[in-house]
């Protein structure tokens, strides 16, 4: 992903957030049917509520993401109780709402230096998640890392199996749809939480939205997958009103991610709260610079545009493949970059067929400044991650070999194949350097 991609997509997971927050504080504690009454559908930033707060103000939704935000990019590290520190403070500047467990769990690290709560049956709120967005910025690129920081910030406040289940899988959906999950592969991810937690089911969504976390992302997950735009998906959230800032934060957070700077709302973003804007636009771009994607940028370099341009270059260009030969011996090349190179040159199905046939399905040099990259067994199946690890570590090994200096190679089992790029790319990193190019688009 190309650097000023990813920080627009950044960008759009915390303004999301702002713009759900202040889109969803005016219809906050309302039911449907008194949102209906009054505003027919709510859809503009006009503030009020039962806060009275001002048009494109926030609340804590977003106040509380950005006291995380500043903690890390003002250590440059994960730093739990710069965070804690950073609530206090955030605390003691009486902010317009603070939810009460919240409220307590900051007393109790004043009181006793706690950074994490006992476990308590009570904390199934929807006050850790509303926060994410800072933790899936920093931990982009390390699943574990995200892991880890979700769990910590969570249990400041909120210490409950349902809390943590959602925090982590709001994270792992948000970066996901940052680097370019469709929604199949998001709904997969959503459907892993119901397997682990039932209660999280939302195929026969019964409108309610109110602060327990398993309500909120039902509402979330219910928009999010039945609307087509960040637009419909905010204001389907937060019509239908309970916990409507937070709902309206986390659908921003996710939808955000999705759909990218380009589909926020203008008329919205100019209602925001120009000093919120400011400071969530600078913490954005301070929070990508020290998050493991960009770390591992220093080795993997990503382009765009057409592949064969690259080959007029100069570039070896590795084409992805499969292991399947035909009955007349020929290497099954049927779609994308494949069936490109077997179109130009036509004995190449022939030649990897012979390769495949002798050495087995691995990266092999081929005419033309080319060379294979497996990444399925079979052009039925789907990729497998495992193969695509090991043609990594092969074409590095030939690479080195041969004294390559340029080698392009289209991103292994995405697009077509159907494989998310976050998913790919760590197996990439380790064994690609500086002579390596990674292609978005092979067209």
């Amino acid at each position: 992903m190309l650097r000023d991609e990813l920080n627009n997509k950044a960008k759009a997971v915390f303004l999301g957030v702002a713009l759900g927050d202040a889109l969803g504080a005016t219809t906050e504690f309302m039911t449907p049917g008194e949102i209906k009454s009054k505003y027919r559908v709510h859809k503009k930033i006009r503030g009020g509520g039962w806060l009275g707060l001002k048009a494109g103000h926030v609340t804590d939704d977003t106040e509380m993401s950005l006291a995380i935000a500043h903690a890390l990019v003002d250590a440059g590290q994960w730093d739990l109780k710069g965070i804690a520190d950073n609530f206090i403070d955030w605390m003691r500047s009486k902010p317009i709402d603070i939810g009460s467990t919240v409220r307590k769990g900051i007393r109790t690290y004043m009181q006793q230096g706690m950074l994490e709560m006992p476990r308590n049956d009570w904390d199934a709120g929807n006050g850790a998640a509303m926060r994410m967005a800072p933790v899936a910025l920093f931990t982009l690129g390390d699943d574990k890392l995200l892991r880890k920081c979700t769990l910590e910030q969570a249990r400041l406040t909120h210490h409950h199996p349902l809390s943590d289940a959602a925090c982590i899988t709001l994270g792992r959906m948000t970066q996901a749809a940052m680097l370019g999950a469709d929604r199949f592969q998001l709904h997969a991810m959503a459907r892993e939480l119901i397997a682990e937690h039932p209660n999280f089911k939302f195929n026969n969504y019964k409108g309610y939205a109110s602060g327990y976390i398993v309500e909120t992302l039902q509402t979330v997950f219910h928009y999010f997958f039945a609307t087509s735009s960040f637009e419909d998906c905010l204001v389907g959230v937060v019509n239908q009103g309970g916990d409507a800032d937070t709902t309206g934060a986390i659908a921003g957070m996710l939808a955000g991610a999705f759909y990218g700077f380009e589909q926020l709302p203008k008329a919205w973003l100019k209602k925001l709260n120009k000093e919120v804007r400011i400071e969530i636009e600078q913490v954005t771009e301070r929070l990508v610079d020290i998050c493991p994607w960009v770390a591992q940028d220093a080795h993997i370099q990503e382009l765009s545009g057409n592949l064969w341009e690259y080959y007029n270059q100069g570039y070896v260009v590795a084409i992805t493949t499969n292991g399947k030969v035909s009955r007349s011996g020929n290497n099954v090349m049927a779609r994308g970059t494949a069936k490109q190179a077997a179109e130009r040159f036509p004995d190449l199905p022939q030649l990897l067929g012979e390769k495949i046939n002798s050495c087995g399905n691995h990266v092999h040099e081929l005419p033309n400044r080319l060379v294979s990259f497996p990444v399925e067994h079979t052009p039925y199946e789907v990729p497998d991650l495992k193969l695509i690890e090991q043609s990594s570590r092969e074409l590095r090994e030939l690479t080195d070999a041969r004294g390559w200096e340029k080698v392009i190679v289209p991103r292994p089992g995405c697009g077509g194949g159907g494989l998310s790029w976050g998913d790919v790319r760590p197996l990439l990193a380790p064994h690609f350097d500086e002579r390596f190019r990674i292609i978005k688009a092979a067209s």
